[in-house]
């Protein structure tokens, strides 16, 4: 179980067909539910879709074609679903991140240059730029 989930897979997922026989949200809050309600009806879609898989956390390393990223675009804008739907079809872990591939698709196509992973390896981090600092800093005394 990761750090900021309140319940285990197991545990959710009997808060949830508790739901589905007919107990009210604020029942299970009784019960020990830990989540809020927006978020707990979230999963409580993601495993009328998907099942158990649909509560499973996600993986941090998630690879998504540029085929299916543009799929999910056109769904989008051509036949006008919701990116909160489209989270839920395709069981998404983030909205944030369909609305990337959109704005993406939207501004004329994704890139050739492109590369997910390659942006990753290239970031400075905060070390890289005091050194920069300090050594330019030299440079202009």
């Amino acid at each position: 179980m990761y750090s900021n989930m309140k319940h285990t897979v197991a545990e959710l997922e009997y808060y949830i067909l508790q739901y589905l026989e007919g107990m009210t949200f604020p029942m299970l809050k009784n019960l020990g539910l830990q989540y809020a309600k927006t978020y707990f009806l979230f999963k409580v879609r993601l495993y009328q879709q998907h099942g158990i898989d649909g509560l499973q956390p996600p993986n941090k390393h998630q690879h998504y074609s540029s085929g299916f990223r543009e799929q999910v675009g056109q769904e989008h804008l051509i036949d006008k679903i919701s990116i909160y739907e489209l989270e839920i079809k395709y069981n998404v872990p983030s909205q944030k991140t369909i609305r990337s591939w959109i704005f993406r698709y939207t501004k004329g196509g994704e890139s050739q240059s492109y590369n997910s992973k390659l942006e990753v390896y290239l970031m400075k981090g905060k070390n890289d730029l005091r050194r920069k600092t300090k050594y330019c800093s030299r440079l202009f005394k």
